[in-house]
């Protein structure tokens, strides 16, 4: 396996949302059938400095191993962005390419654009069928200034170009953690912090028409800290349009720890916080915080938890056995921990299938890496495909129809 053909950015920081909007609100990822590649899987063997890919056809079940992997010659630093139409789009160091998937499970390079940057963590949102928003460039800025493009991924051509400002103070920091269509307006949550990256004593979304970028209002809960994040799973819409947003309030992402993680809802119609509404996640798992969020129906998500009993350093975070899964019911406010042995590196592990299951990367010390899966139709989690000869897996994405 050549050295440097694939990096991932693995020790920085890797977006995707997992739930994007081509209608108005969401958009379900659906899976191909069994027999085409359903899955982009990213992969981490930092102990010889490689960094391939592979693409699956399930991993409900089976096995997987690194010989089956592959890289893409030429282009030595990629960032997974999403997957859109059977396409599989990536950024580079200056361009963000779009990808056919081959027979042989081979990406076919469809085109390419000048990008923004190779920013580990880039935004993105689809504002119609085929036309993505997206930042690429610089994380974070002090005057909240951020640059996005807005790409026609039929053509992958650059339909315009603009920025958005998010409210800042002086001698501050803001980061934006996801682009989410709802109701004809981009609502932006952003870090906004000092010059340190420790967040201030509320969590801010900014909102923007979607037609053309021009800023409406932002609006603020004192309730947590550093809404969404964008390299983890951090949000959903419920079947009756109202927007869930998980904090990942943890020191891992340069947060709060003095206010709790959390959800919080913006009520269909609505373009405010509905303040009635607050799921302190951090009381109701034993003081622990959250890494980001996966809605998966019926008032029903899996949340990422960090525990805290066993992070004594920073690198831990990312690097150790601390990851921990619960299923919470967003309206009972009840937690069930899930049958999955404790895992690491908390970026891009949760995804739906078609079929409602949800589908979480585990890297664990005692079961191996593998794929678990979660059914909400019998409320059961079972492993899944198990993935041999990589130190562990990075990222994961369907690859939607």
């Amino acid at each position: 396996m050549k050295k440097h053909s694939f990096l991932f950015l693995t020790f920085a920081f890797i977006s995707l949302l997992t739930f994007t909007a081509c209608d108005d609100n969401e958009d379900s990822n659906p899976i191909p059938s069994d027999d085409e590649y359903n899955f982009f899987v990213a992969l981490s063997l930092p102990g010889i400095d490689s960094y391939p890919f592979h693409l699956l056809k399930g991993v409900e079940t089976g096995s997987a191993s690194i010989t089956g992997a592959q890289e893409i010659p030429g282009i030595p630093y990629n960032v997974p962005i999403t997957s859109h139409d059977g396409y599989v789009f990536l950024n580079s160091d200056d361009k963000l390419s779009k990808y056919e998937v081959g027979e042989n499970g081979i990406l076919i390079d469809r085109g390419s654009l000048p990008n923004l940057g190779i920013s580990g963590g880039p935004v993105y949102e689809f504002i119609s069928d085929s036309r993505m928003l997206i930042s690429s460039g610089p994380r974070a800025t002090s005057d909240g200034v951020f640059q996005y493009q807005i790409i026609n991924t039929e053509s992958m051509t650059q339909v315009s170009t603009g920025s958005i400002t998010l409210p800042t103070d002086s001698n501050s920091k803001s980061i934006p953690s996801a682009y989410i269509l709802k109701e004809g307006k981009i609502y932006v949550p952003y870090i906004h912090s000092d010059e340190k990256y420790v967040a201030y004593n509320e969590a801010p979304v900014a909102i923007f028409n979607a037609s053309d970028l021009t800023y409406e209002k932002t609006i603020y809960t004192d309730k947590t800290a550093s809404l969404a994040y964008s390299v983890v799973s951090s949000h959903g819409f419920s079947e009756n349009g109202d927007l869930y947003i998980t904090s990942c309030n943890s020191d891992y992402w340069g947060a709060n720890e003095s206010l709790p993680s959390g959800i919080v809802r913006i009520n269909a119609g609505s373009s405010d916080f509905d303040d009635s509404y607050f799921f302190n996640l951090t009381e109701a798992l034993d003081g622990n915080h959250t890494g980001g969020m996966l809605y998966v129906g019926n008032n029903k998500a899996i949340v990422q938890v960090f525990r805290s009993d066993l992070i004594t350093a920073y690198g831990d975070y990312q690097g150790g056995f601390v990851i921990e899964y619960h299923l919470v019911d967003l309206l009972t406010k009840s937690t069930s921990k899930l049958d999955i042995p404790l895992s690491r590196y908390p970026r891009r592990a949760m995804a739906l299938t078609a079929g409602g299951k949800a589908v979480i990367m585990a890297n664990t010390q005692t079961d191996g890496n593998a794929f678990h899966i979660y059914d909400p139709a019998s409320n059961s989690t079972s492993k899944g495909l198990t993935y041999e000869g990589a130190e562990f897996m990075s990222a994961f994405f369907p690859i939607t129809d």
